[in-house]
């Protein structure tokens, strides 16, 4: 197989650099809430959403509400993403509706920021959302992978209930089922009993990663997207670049492109030659 990574061209304005140092150096000290300072970043970060209005598998009207809906979960439920990684994912979705059988799969879910979103866009699409998560937050790290990072055990702990009280109020829960367990015993299992036409991982470990992979990647659809929240975690990154990671699977050809500083894409490429060029 051949892996070829490509890094998007993504520069933030002027107006935006300031912004965000403006907010780091006068704002930030003085709140504690996270959903409080989720809210003050999308003075900046909103402008992610107008991608959205875009979308032409959708009316106008269904572009508008989603925007809208979007916000207000922003405003109400603390996640670990931004705008414009979201519309990212739903603008890959919506390169065609879903056909039978077809689901959006997301492995980590916290309290269901990301989850209540690709609920709405799922209903609009005609795709069934498949929820994973421990609801213990994230497993004990290894030491190793502790040095000169980040220490994320334990971190982005919410019960279930949180999750389904989020999508009851915020989104549509007729197309969720929810699988309640670590990766290791219900993902990495074995291929999950569905077409994924698209996955989104956001667990922050190499290890819940190639778990969530394993049962992933034989799922996927030919023309499928995986997306990985946790491109900045030099550990998964480094698990995502190695062709030893993809070969088992025996997919050809694999694009990694990435978005934004977290996200990045996934896609396999069948009887194609890659594209060197930078996107």
């Amino acid at each position: 197989m051949r892996l070829q990574t490509i890094e998007q061209n993504v520069k933030s304005d002027y107006v935006e650099r300031q912004f965000r140092k403006w907010y780091i150096q006068w704002l930030r000290p003085h709140v504690s809430r996270e959903i409080n300072k989720q809210r003050l970043k999308l003075i900046w970060d909103v402008w992610g959403y107008l991608p959205l209005l875009s979308i032409k598998a959708l009316q106008l009207k269904d572009r508008l509400r989603l925007v809208m809906r979007f916000l207000i979960i922003d405003w109400y439920v603390a996640h670990a993403h931004k705008p414009l990684e979201i519309s990212n994912i739903c603008r890959a979705l919506a390169d065609r509706p879903a056909k039978p059988g077809e689901v959006v799969l997301e492995a980590g879910c916290w309290q269901g920021g990301s989850s209540t979103k690709f609920s709405i866009i799922c209903s609009l699409l005609g795709y069934r959302l498949s929820i994973y998560d421990s609801f213990e937050g994230v497993e004990e790290m290894e030491t190793e992978e502790k040095v000169g990072g980040y220490d994320f055990s334990g971190k982005y702990k919410a019960p279930e209930t949180v999750l389904r009280k989020n999508l009851a109020l915020y989104g549509e829960t007729a197309v969720c089922s929810i699988r309640k367990g670590w990766f290791a015993n219900t993902l990495a299992i074995g291929p999950v009993p569905y077409s994924v036409r698209l996955a989104y991982i956001d667990c922050d470990l190499p290890k819940s990663t190639r778990e969530a992979l394993a049962g992933i990647v034989p799922a996927l659809v030919d023309d499928g997207w995986i997306f990985s929240q946790d491109f900045h975690i030099r550990s998964v990154q480094k698990l995502l670049s190695d062709p030893a990671t993809w070969s088992r699977f025996g997919k050809g050809v694999l694009t990694i492109t990435r978005q934004t500083h977290m996200l990045a894409s996934i896609r396999f490429h069948k009887n194609e030659q890659l594209n060197f060029q930078r996107a």
